[in-house]
């Protein structure tokens, strides 16, 4: 107080929000005290008062004082928050021992990096969902949207890439906005029970938490992965969601009596958003290397309607979206991921001709089957191609199903849809693929099939990958059902797709 002179006095009070009088030179986001203790962030600068938000209001009086800290609001980050549940000030919520160590503190609203330090992004994230990192696949630094209404699968494909990331040694930050603690429970007991919680920091702010605490929440959550990428390490960011987000930003804005937007949402909504999103990518340290933040950002929709304010604006500004298509839902299929609707603006630079051609393969197919399936519900007289394409649906339907403890490596995916595209499984119904698809997830998981993995790892395009599965059929080939090798410069056909329920947890 003697260092700045300026001691202001509450004038009213309005929920989160207080106004006070005499901080002339007040600066945005500094912290101010008040006399019992109380900190507050200053959100805006007014003629004659300055608005101040806190995150608990109760201890608050009229003509409390309240002084200038001269400090920008900075919360605490440390290596000691993985395998943690913190709140976004560091405090633990999973009622364990007090974290300990050193602990550094980041501003919770930094600039984002320039242009001149950001780099192309060239490395892939695999999520080990075979659906997405074959057809939408996502780059290290990358910032995908996951869109999709209430129950079809955002938040559990959001936790199969935080295990894969973490098994991969990537630290992953999952930020909890505004979620029921239920939900907060059964996404700590997930990722212990997968085994990477000792590689995940869970950053959460319920429902019942002070809305300028889940407002604060992504910010916080960001800070704490600016701090691993300055470390040197590769960051993945879930924010769980921002539609929830936006919610709790437009009642602290609605309290602060700013004019309202479409849909009562505030006019800076925009900003604010892409103020989170901006702060991912993939840069070039000060060391020389290259380190990255995954942005995946979670929306929902309503009746599957992709032109809401919110969910248009985070398309605007992230690099693609995946889209959980309710429909797939109610047909069975885990992930309910659209592969129409969904797109990766950046993610295909991170691909190999190998995979390239798979995807353009997987793509060829599921057009053709999906037209022959619907002519098939018509009842017609169907030709023996059309039944054929049919059958190749249901069978590709099995291959891209997924359940949420299933986790598919790169390597474990191409020898899958190398065997389906190479017609290696032409002879096999979709549940005998389903046996197949558990039983090279078994042998992946046990090092059996590390040699076949690693002529993979080679093969430049499908002609050389089925050379290789032909040459180790007896390790990959199929054992439920006998059947002829296919030769190397066999063109395989058309493909389809079914439910089924594939694997268990895979190691990487």
């Amino acid at each position: 107080m003697k260092e700045i002179g300026e001691v202001g006095y509450v004038q009213s009070i309005i929920s989160s929000i207080f106004y006070v009088s005499g901080l002339p030179t007040a600066r945005l986001n500094e912290l101010v005290i008040s006399e019992n203790g109380l900190i507050g962030i200053v959100k805006a600068v007014l003629p004659e008062l300055v608005e101040v938000m806190v995150f608990e209001g109760q201890s608050l009086g009229h003509n409390m004082r309240v002084v200038r800290t001269n400090e920008f609001f900075q919360v605490p980050v440390s290596e000691y928050f993985l395998g943690r549940v913190v709140d976004p000030f560091g405090v633990p919520q999973d009622n364990l021992e007090p974290i300990r160590g050193v602990k550094t503190f980041w501003p919770v609203d930094p600039h984002a990096p320039g242009v001149n330090e950001r780099i192309r992004i060239s490395r892939p994230l695999e999520t080990g969902v075979m659906s997405v990192d074959m057809q939408v696949p996502i780059g290290r630094g990358q910032r995908e949207l996951i869109l999709g209404d209430q129950k079809t699968g955002k938040t559990t494909f959001a936790l199969q890439a935080v295990v894969n990331a973490a098994r991969l040694g990537i630290v992953c930050i999952y930020v909890s906005v505004g979620k029921k603690k239920s939900d907060l429970k059964f996404v700590q007991a997930f990722l212990q029970k997968a085994g990477v919680l000792k590689n995940v920091a869970i950053v959460a702010a319920t429902s019942a938490d002070p809305a300028p605490m889940v407002y604060l929440a992504p910010f916080s959550g960001l800070s704490i992965a600016e701090y691993f990428r300055d470390k040197d390490r590769d960051v993945l960011v879930v924010l769980d969601d921002l539609t929830t987000h936006a919610k709790f930003y437009r009642e602290i804005s609605l309290l602060s009596r700013r004019p309202p937007g479409r849909q009562s949402y505030p006019g800076d909504i925009f900003h604010l958003h892409a103020r989170l999103t901006e702060r991912a990518g993939n840069i070039r340290n000060k060391n020389g290397r290259e380190v990255s933040i995954t942005l995946l950002p979670v929306a929902e929709t309503v009746e599957g309607d992709l032109a809401g304010y919110i969910q248009t604006n985070l398309m605007a500004m992230t690099d693609g979206h995946v889209f959980m298509d309710i429909a797939e839902a109610k047909r069975g299929r885990h992930p309910a991921v659209s592969f129409t609707l969904s797109v990766s603006r950046v993610g295909n630079q991170t691909r190999t001709p190998l995979e390239r051609e798979i995807a353009a393969r997987i793509t060829r197919q599921l057009t053709e089957s999906r037209k022959a399936e619907e002519l098939g519900r018509f009842g017609v007289e169907l030709t023996p191609q059309t039944q054929r394409a049919i059958k190749t649906y249901e069978k590709l339907e099995v291959i891209l199903n997924q359940e949420t403890e299933e986790i598919y490596p790169k390597g474990l995916q191409i020898i899958i849809l190398g065997l389906f595209l190479g017609d290696f499984w032409e002879n096999l119904t979709p549940y005998e693929i389903r046996d197949e698809k558990t039983r090279l997830a078994v042998a992946f998981a046990a090092g059996k099939l590390d040699s076949v993995r690693m002529l993979i790892t080679k093969a430049r395009n499908l002609k050389e990958l089925f050379g290789v599965i032909s040459a180790n059929l007896k390790l990959v080939g199929p054992k439920v059902s006998s059947q002829e090798p296919v030769s190397s410069n066999q063109v395989p056909v058309a493909g389809g797709q079914v439910k089924g329920q594939g694997i268990k947890q895979v190691s990487n």
